[in-house]
């Protein structure tokens, strides 16, 4: 089923659904310039902020089931993204881990991401920005709150708050030699970047 953007919502309710809807399926498709699809990424985000793990875990954590993980790691694995290593607790077993290749493909699908919802805020003042963040996370609370969730998907949460911080640090690094070399102004640059932090 293909969704109208044209259309009209009869309620605020209905307004939110098909914004959700508009939003998810253009963040789930691969945009220009993406390296990963938004599967991988999501793979790939699992082991960047839990580390090695037992593919039986790793699946766990994605609410996949085992062969469905399987496939994507060996995927992964062909692409240098993930490696295999031998389980120190088990003999018998592996478990996967992101090679720096794979580290460096994380950060820059997850760079690209922040970047297009900057750009999607551009000209919005900072209170506009802070208000639609507040918003989105009281939003976020109140579905969590009432939709059943395995507790191990908790890790999502932490490890973004624990990977966020470089991200945004690599962006301001590369905005910087972005302005050396292009002779900008990076006064031109405050208002995204300001939007850019209220989006963590």
């Amino acid at each position: 089923m293909q969704v109208n953007d044209a259309y009209t919502p009869q309620t605020p309710i209905e307004g939110v659904m098909h914004a959700f809807t508009r939003i998810g399926r253009r963040l789930k498709a691969k945009q220009p310039g993406d390296t990963l699809d938004h599967s991988a990424h999501v793979v790939l985000f699992a082991l960047r902020c839990n580390g090695a793990l037992r593919l039986s875990d790793l699946a766990g954590k994605l609410e996949l089931d085992a062969s469905t993980a399987s496939r994507h790691v060996r995927s992964l694995e062909q692409l240098g993204l993930i490696r295999r290593s031998p389980d120190p607790d088990d003999g018998r077993a592996f478990r996967v881990e992101l090679t720096e290749q794979g580290i460096e493909q994380w950060e820059a699908s997850a760079r690209h991401r922040m970047e297009l919802l900057n750009a999607a805020m551009e000209g919005w003042s900072e209170e506009d920005v802070q208000t639609f963040e507040r918003l989105m996370t009281r939003f976020a609370d109140g579905v969590a709150a009432r939709t059943e969730a395995p507790s191990s998907a908790a890790w999502a949460d932490k490890g973004w708050a624990a990977v966020a911080p470089r991200l945004q640090s690599a962006a301001a690094e590369r905005r910087t030699e972005q302005d050396s070399a292009t002779g900008s102004d990076p006064a031109a640059r405050e208002n995204n970047d300001n939007n850019l932090e209220s989006t963590r």
